[in-house]
């Protein structure tokens, strides 16, 4: 076990997880980034040292292990630099290989899905992946397991209520893990999993991929890495690729493909969050449940808690004006307009309101490319609500990425 830990870009919602993971294990963490947060505060009072700005001389020089953001540009980064030079030590000077998982050579310099994967090797891991969804239905899937009996391990890239305290880890004396699997730049190739589960698949991250078939192929890549007689479980609409991959021999004949569509119908599904897009999501953790083997009615009470995370279609209270607000992180098309039809429609249906109100939109565009790419979808999209604000568009941090 690691016993000095150092985070470059502790304040991604994902390496902050580690972070907390990696404290609760016995390492003095530390870690840094380039601007201060609430999280930050949060991992201070976890009793973390905090960096504000990247330094060479944050990084220990007895540090074990080095957790890098795949935002930074490791050429020009102090403090990946300083990492490698002391890696470079125990390797008796010669250049590593940076790309490389290094084992016995005093220092381990991983990227963030690199870290996140070695937690997977000893564990029964639940990894949760698709374009859309995948936090919620993550943080949904911990919420009822834990309800079904099994004290289950979760890292995901929001917060959620946990005993009245947000966060985005929890540690468990089981053998499950759950974790957000994300496909950008095939982050998720770095994990192993035991269980899968789909949410969708849709054009994304445009940047990075070529196409549709491109992305798709990225998942079936990543449902090869599930373990013998693993379990694959996604709805109808996605189900068939992986079985025609599996007819064709591009997949693993020895996966189990479930539909979960097959198992419950989402609308019989009770949930406090609204939409039936999160009725869809919680379908799969249905069928996980049946697929450990759990008490069905106790899955489904765990989803009827369910509170919600943090940033998706959170819900914040009244504006002084009276006005209801939603918070969402949604910055996808097909995400936006999940989102507006779930708040319409939610909204609509109350008899003594109904055609009164006006849904305003205040958006923020994320990433120029992003814009460029869905700018027609985005307009169609932007279009359910009344009124619609745009601000600049956002372009990425290092606390954006994992």
């Amino acid at each position: 076990m690691y016993k000095k830990v150092h985070c470059i870009g502790i304040g991604g919602i994902g390496l902050s997880a580690l972070a907390r993971y990696y404290l609760d294990s016995g390492a003095v963490v530390s870690g840094s980034d380039t601007a201060d947060s609430e999280l930050l505060n949060d991992l201070r009072d976890d009793g973390i040292d905090i960096h504000i700005e990247h330094c060479a001389n944050n990084v220990p020089d007895d540090v074990d292990l080095v957790i890098y953001t795949i935002a930074i540009d490791k050429e020009n980064n102090e403090e990946y630099i300083a990492a490698e030079k002391i890696q470079s030590k125990f390797l008796g000077g010669s250049s590593p290989n940076l790309g490389e998982v290094r084992e016995g050579v005093g220092l381990k310099l991983l990227s963030y899905p690199q870290a996140l994967g070695e937690l997977t090797k000893d564990k029964k891991t639940i990894a949760v992946c698709g374009t859309h969804g995948k936090t919620t239905t993550t943080a949904m899937a911990y919420y009822a397991i834990k309800e079904a009996g099994i004290d289950v391990s979760m890292i995901v890239g929001s917060l959620i209520d946990v005993n009245g305290k947000k966060t985005n880890y929890v540690y468990g004396n089981s053998e499950y893990l759950i974790i957000e699997a994300c496909e950008y730049c095939r982050s998720f190739l770095n994990y192993n999993p035991t269980y899968i589960l789909v949410t969708n698949i849709d054009t994304d991250h445009m940047d990075y991929y070529k196409d549709m078939k491109d992305i798709q192929s990225a998942f079936v890549e990543f449902a090869n890495r599930l373990s013998s007689n693993g379990t694959l479980i996604s709805h109808k609409s996605e189900s068939y690729i992986f079985e025609i991959e599996k007819e064709n021999s591009n997949l693993n004949k020895d996966i189990n493909i479930i539909n979960s569509d097959m198992i419950i119908n989402h609308q019989e599904i009770k949930l406090k969050v609204i939409g039936e897009h999160n009725q869809k999501n919680a379908q799969l953790v249905v069928a996980l449940g049946e697929t450990l083997g759990l008490d069905r009615n106790k899955i489904l009470k765990g989803l009827a808690n369910f509170l919600g995370t943090w940033r998706r279609m959170e819900y914040r209270g009244y504006a002084p004006n009276g006005a209801i607000v939603y918070d969402d992180y949604a910055h996808h098309p097909t995400e936006i307009a999940a989102t507006l039809k779930a708040i319409k429609e939610h909204y609509n249906s109350e008899a003594e309101i109904k055609n009164t109100k006006k849904l305003v939109l205040v958006f923020q565009p994320h990433l120029q490319s992003r814009t460029y790419a869905f700018y027609d979808e985005f307009i169609k999209a932007l279009s359910l609500a009344d009124i619609v604000y745009i601000l600049p568009i956002y372009h990425r941090s290092s606390q954006e990425r994992k």
